[in-house]
């Protein structure tokens, strides 16, 4: 079943008296339980899919549907909680809070309505179950850079999302490191989760079951 799909999505960025055609009809779909990459050169349109799915952004032309409903149809509001209840982020820079413990840097995005132990008791089971059950209280500045992208990775998560997607992952990790987070997404997709994924990484593309190749903002490839 297709968590999230874009239909004919076209891009277009106006600056001045340029246009910029970001993605030019673009028509994909990600499936249920499935980890697909997208790969292709600087500004071939990447950053700008990640956004329409993650419902940022408006395509300028054709349509974004999570979950079987159409962003068009939805009030800003409206679209503002589907993001929330439905998409988690995950990305290069991990984004952490430096001033909070690792279980509280999860916790953050359910805060607007969940009671804050609920909470902590949730991120507690995600950190144990991305192996890091005892670093809980360790601080952003105490975890090496592969922990702080499983802290990332499990705040992702806290709000039971349907579809993952991160831009990067693996791009400030080494090899080893990269392996232990795919293993993460690989245990979260057996539940049904979507990932999505934007990359550079050879290692990411090979570990994919299908890779989405973009080029001028038009899928060249998908297989």
């Amino acid at each position: 079943m297709s968590v999230i799909s874009a239909s004919d999505a076209v891009k277009i960025y106006e600056s001045g008296d340029k246009t910029l055609r970001a993605l030019d009809g673009v028509s994909v779909s990600v499936d249920s339980g499935e980890f697909a990459a997208v790969v292709g050169p600087s500004g071939s349109g990447k950053s700008t899919l990640l956004n329409l799915l993650g419902l940022l952004d408006d395509p300028s032309e054709g349509s974004v549907t999570v979950d079987g409903t159409s962003l068009s149809t939805l009030s800003k509001r409206e679209r503002t909680d589907l993001r929330r209840e439905t998409v988690g982020f995950i990305f290069q820079s991990f984004y952490l809070v430096p001033t909070l413990t690792a279980r509280e840097n999860v916790a953050v995005p359910g805060l607007v309505r969940d009671d804050r132990e609920t909470l902590l008791d949730r991120a507690d089971e995600l950190l144990t179950r991305v192996g890091l059950g005892d670093r809980l209280d360790h601080y952003p500045n105490e975890l090496s850079g592969g922990q702080k992208q499983r802290v990332a990775i499990a705040r992702s998560m806290i709000n039971g999302p349907d579809i993952l997607l991160a831009d990067e992952p693996t791009g400030n990790l080494d090899q080893d490191t990269g392996a232990q987070v795919l293993d993460v997404f690989d245990a979260f997709t057996e539940e049904g989760v979507a990932i999505l994924t934007v990359t550079h990484d050879e290692q990411v593309t090979a570990f994919a079951e299908r890779t989405i190749r973009l080029v001028d903002g038009e899928i060249r490839n998908d297989r």
